[in-house]
């Protein structure tokens, strides 16, 4: 994550919030209360919508009743203040939040970049962009070497992270080639097995013999 970050104050105006994002080349600033607890974000999509909203009225015939006005789009089309505009229903994560549930939150959510928090106590950021970084960042699985060591390896992890047991799936391992019989319930499963496999450190081919379940 990162915890280089630029925040901003909730009492702070539209205008300060521009020149911070344009003078840092960011695209969205953590808002923060006077005892740096997170409120919201306010993101370039926040700010564009205030000129999109326009005039805050649904459209419709001239003369129209005034309770047709949306007070809550009204305020953020015409308001210069920051806690005004930015989205205050956050979706944040805890600082020990393993990456995979971190990317979930981003896809579910729809968000580029989600707050970490303790509490209510802003530590940092994780972004799209540094979730890549970790992947790419890490290395294949190392395991000892020999087939019998790689054959734990394999069935430990497909325990551990695709919660598979022995019973369901076979594994042996010859000349570092691992051999997978079964049966599993779908395709994304099989693929996931040899994704899983492809990426333990020693193994030199994955001979499939998984079948799925009719």
């Amino acid at each position: 994550m990162n915890t280089n970050l630029t925040t901003i104050s909730s009492d702070s105006s539209v205008h300060q919030a521009i020149d911070l994002m344009v003078a840092k080349d960011i695209s969205g600033l953590p808002v923060v209360d006077n005892d740096g607890n997170l409120c919201g974000m306010l993101t370039e999509g926040d700010l564009m919508r205030r000129i999109e909203f326009g005039s805050g009225r649904h459209s419709g015939t001239e003369g129209q009743a005034a309770s047709l006005v949306d007070y809550d789009t009204y305020i953020r089309s015409h308001s210069w203040r920051v806690s005004d505009l930015m989205t205050s229903s956050l979706v944040s994560v805890a600082p020990n939040a393993p990456a995979a549930a971190v990317a979930e939150a981003m896809f579910a959510h729809k968000v580029k970049r989600v707050p970490v928090v303790e509490g209510t106590r802003l530590l940092g950021i994780i972004s799209r962009v540094d979730l890549l970084r970790g992947i790419a960042g890490v290395p294949a699985n190392s395991v000892a070497s020999g087939d019998d060591a790689l054959g734990r390896a394999i069935r430990a992890r497909l325990q551990a992270d695709l919660g598979l047991d022995g019973d369901r799936i076979k594994v042996s391992v010859e000349d570092s080639r691992a051999v997978l019989e079964g049966t599993v319930s779908s395709e994304l499963e099989r693929r996931a097995i040899r994704v899983l496999v492809e990426n333990v450190r020693g193994v030199a081919g994955f001979i499939d013999r998984l079948s799925v379940a009719a």
